[in-house]
């Protein structure tokens, strides 16, 4: 390895790109079939996302060693980014052919097989996820790509422990940390999600498939807070109306007390949950404006039920109304939202029972199976 291969190599590995390409450039001048340089040049393109010249790189790599597995895998990176799945899978097995016991072959293959997402892609990837397993048990990656492989078959329980078994291995892995951020945001717990991301958001807070994770998780917390907001004053009336079934309508101070409790309680918990979101998130969920305002107007609608009885004027209820047909507008859209995650969480449940037969148990069941063929 010569000495600019060697510095470009170690400027990649701390993430200076620009650098290490210009000590590539100087090389490949010399050396234009350099494979390590070509290699190298391909994932100084890759960190600055740019695919296109990637998958020149890793093609000419691929030219000068076609039977070198390391282009072969940039390439499936490559086409992968650039949304070409058949070709990525194409050239993620060229790659697992060529070098069967090494865990990064089977990691690319199995993204490639994933964003193909057919059963039959599936049950290759799990097949290869499990090959990963055993030829690199404590490397963080090949249990960063068998998550991966669980989120895809909606397993969330199976993700998450493999994202932690990751971070048991490498407490610093940003890929495993943003990747949990991601199951819990899709089981709808933005605040934790919010805090799987906070560490990832200040080393790399320009990253753009963070900041989108980011951004994500910021509008969800807006929105539940506004559900939140809506079951809070939809519990007032329900209090008022409970405390009138038993003969207290006349003790408005007790109907005030609860409306005021309620907020009290409302506000504490979204105040609490805010604090633990890191300020990059917290700045996220203030530019959600329009859905704040929606919470602001449920939290007023909470203290108004309770002032509403306390004065039986037509200017209190003149004030008090509008309110709560704007409460009333603001809580069919929480319904909506409600409703839509009922049926993206019956629709994950089925898949998971889906994949669990078609893919996991399928592959499982596969060596036994012919054992009984073959000493049939």
């Amino acid at each position: 390895m010569t000495a600019d291969v060697q510095r470009a190599r170690a400027l990649l590995e701390i993430g200076r790109w620009e650098h290490a390409q210009q000590e590539l450039a100087e090389h490949l001048a010399s050396q234009p079939q350099s494979v390590e340089g070509l290699c190298l040049l391909a994932r100084c393109h890759q960190l600055a996302g740019r695919y296109g010249l990637m998958l020149e790189s890793a093609e000419q790599a691929v030219a000068a060693a076609p039977d070198h597995e390391w282009p072969h895998r940039l390439r499936s990176i490559a086409l992968g980014k650039l949304h070409r799945v058949a070709e990525s899978v194409e050239a993620g097995q060229r790659a697992v052919d060529l070098s069967p016991n090494i865990w990064q072959t089977h990691v690319i293959h199995i993204d490639a097989l994933l964003a193909q997402g057919s059963v039959e892609a599936l049950r290759a990837a799990y097949r290869g996820a499990r090959q990963a397993q055993q030829l690199a048990p404590e490397e963080p990656e090949v249990h960063n790509a068998c998550g991966r492989l669980y989120q895809a078959i909606s397993d969330p329980v199976a993700a998450r422990a493999c994202y932690g078994r990751a971070l048991a291995l490498d407490p610093q892995n940003s890929t495993a940390r943003n990747n949990l951020a991601v199951v819990e945001l899709r089981q709808g717990r933005a605040t934790l999600a919010g805090e799987r991301l906070r560490d990832v958001l200040a080393e790399r807070p320009t990253e753009a498939l963070y900041q989108r994770n980011a951004k994500a998780t910021a509008v969800i917390w807006a929105s539940r807070l506004m559900e939140f907001g809506t079951l809070a004053w939809v519990g007032t009336v329900l209090v008022t109306l409970a405390f009138d079934a038993a003969g207290l309508g006349g003790q408005w101070s007790l109907r005030l007390g609860a409306s005021l409790l309620v907020l009290a309680s409302y506000l504490g918990l979204a105040g609490l949950r805010y604090r633990r979101l890191s300020p990059a998130l917290r700045g996220l969920v203030r530019a959600n404006r329009g859905t704040l305002v929606m919470s602001g107007v449920q939290a007023a609608t909470v203290p108004a039920i309770g002032l509403w009885w306390l004065t039986d004027s037509t200017i209190g209820t003149l004030i008090v109304l509008p309110l709560l047909v704007a409460s009333f507008i603001v809580g069919l859209r929480s319904l909506l939202l409600l409703r839509d995650r009922f049926v993206r969480t019956v629709g994950r449940v089925w898949r998971r029972w889906r994949y669990r037969w078609t893919v996991i148990r399928f592959v499982e069941r596969g060596p036994a199976s012919q054992v009984r063929r073959l000493s049939g």
